[in-house]
């Protein structure tokens, strides 16, 4: 028995390496509003503040930064993780009588110390499709795996490469068995990285999904197909019976065939559909698709396949995580969603507006973290983390809203001057 596996003479067990690929920090310099921000995330991160305080923009510097791991910048790349093409005099910062910024920077580091740094650029005049690569440096701790300068040559696994300028240099260590294996599960994470807003016309298969993923598109498409494959999975049961327990009129959900007794010649439809069984029908008459069903029923079901499903992203977002619900059901909805996360092991960013959403947090930890986003006099996005020390005592001397409370009444931040 060698010394490391001796447990039972005091010794500690050697643990295998976190290999999730989770994101500890992420850095962003002169993107939109995002000046220079700096976030420490959790394995759930949820993020408030007023319309247009820089939620949606920090989530989509990480889909650029994804799209930089995977290899290249351009329109296709940011529209598969669902951030919005834009023209680099609109995406690099400019505030007020300051120079348009001449590159944007982004990094994230892992909770393994895997360390990926890009600065890509691309003319204001004239930009070409292809956002291109400055410097990059890849490490891990403080070894060097990757890295290159503006001059087209890179260095990689010690090893000195020509390179385009709009290709990065993990297009040359990825597949390499030599690259650390956590290195790797970053690169990994980075790249399945999306950003998931559903739309109730592709909820309700009416309607096609323009960025499509598995198990679901980032709009909704294929949410039969998913619900069907999570109806075999083991924890998958267990959350569509949850789902169920949010859809107070359903007694049932399933997927199939589209059949003409439910669902008219007239509406549109996929080769698989949802299928509801609604509890005060009739008998043979409480068939209902997706398309005649609730939107809010739709999104439950959407949230729960991408908390649960096997092939969801290791890291992913939801944009507006709050739409389509009462309030009653967004919180229980958080609280079974970040449920499913953490036991899926799954690192998770969420924007909200709605204020019962942070009641469904447990904040007693550091696995679910709350930030405020707001911008200062300059416009700069600020991103504030929310400390609570002792979770149960706040919740014992404000009562089970105690979350939403204190930011409605402006006492955590995050909420517009009005």
């Amino acid at each position: 028995m060698t010394q490391a596996n001796k447990t039972s003479r005091g010794v500690k067990k050697r643990s295998a390496p976190n290999l999730s690929g989770h994101l500890e920090t992420v850095t962003v310099k002169d993107f939109k509003s995002l000046k220079d921000v700096t976030v420490a995330l959790g394995q759930v991160s949820v993020f408030v503040g007023a319309n247009g305080a820089g939620k949606s923009c920090l989530l989509e510097a990480i889909g650029i930064l994804g799209a930089c791991a995977a290899g290249a910048v351009d329109d296709q790349a940011l529209l598969r993780r669902g951030v919005r093409p834009g023209v680099p005099e609109l995406y690099k910062s400019s505030f007020g009588t300051e120079k348009v910024a001449p590159k944007i920077s982004l990094r994230a580091v892992s909770r393994d110390g895997a360390d990926y740094h890009a600065y890509i650029t691309n003319p204001t005049k004239n930009p070409g499709p292809y956002w291109v690569f400055g410097n990059e440096t890849l490490k891990e701790g403080r070894k060097s795996v990757a890295s290159r300068g503006p001059s087209g040559r890179a260095r990689a696994l010690e090893q000195s490469v020509a390179l385009e300028n709009n290709r990065s240099v993990t297009t040359l260590v990825r597949a390499s068995q030599k690259t650390p294996l956590a290195t790797r599960a970053m690169l990994a994470g980075l790249d399945g990285f999306a950003i998931f807003a559903p739309v109730t016309p592709v909820l309700r298969g009416i309607a096609p999904d323009t960025a499509p993923r598995s198990p679901v598109g980032l709009y909704g498409g294929q949410l039969a197909e998913a619900v069907a494959l999570l109806a075999t999975q083991e924890r998958g049961a267990r959350a569509i019976r949850e789902a169920l327990s949010m859809i107070d009129w359903a007694k049932s959900v399933t997927a199939g065939e589209p059949k003409r007794s439910f669902l008219s010649p007239s509406v549109p439809t996929s080769r698989i559909v949802v299928e509801f069984k609604d509890r005060f029908m009739g008998g043979g008459r409480n068939t209902l698709s997706g398309y005649d069903a609730s939107e809010g029923a739709l999104y439950v079901l959407f949230m729960l396949v991408l908390a649960a499903h096997s092939q969801s992203p290791r890291i992913f977002a939801v944009d507006n995580f709050d739409q389509a619900l009462n309030p009653r059901t967004a919180r229980e909805l958080t609280r079974v969603f970040v449920s499913h996360a953490l036991d899926e092991d799954r690192q998770v960013l969420l924007t909200t507006h709605n204020p019962l959403v942070l009641d469904g947090l447990d904040l007693g930890g550091e696995r679910v973290r709350l930030f405020t986003v707001g911008r200062d006099r300059a416009g700069h996005t600020k991103v504030k983390r929310v400390p609570v020390k002792n979770f149960a005592a706040l919740k014992e001397k404000h009562g089970e809203h105690a979350v939403s409370r204190l930011w409605v009444e402006g006492r955590l931040g995050g909420m517009p001057d009005v």
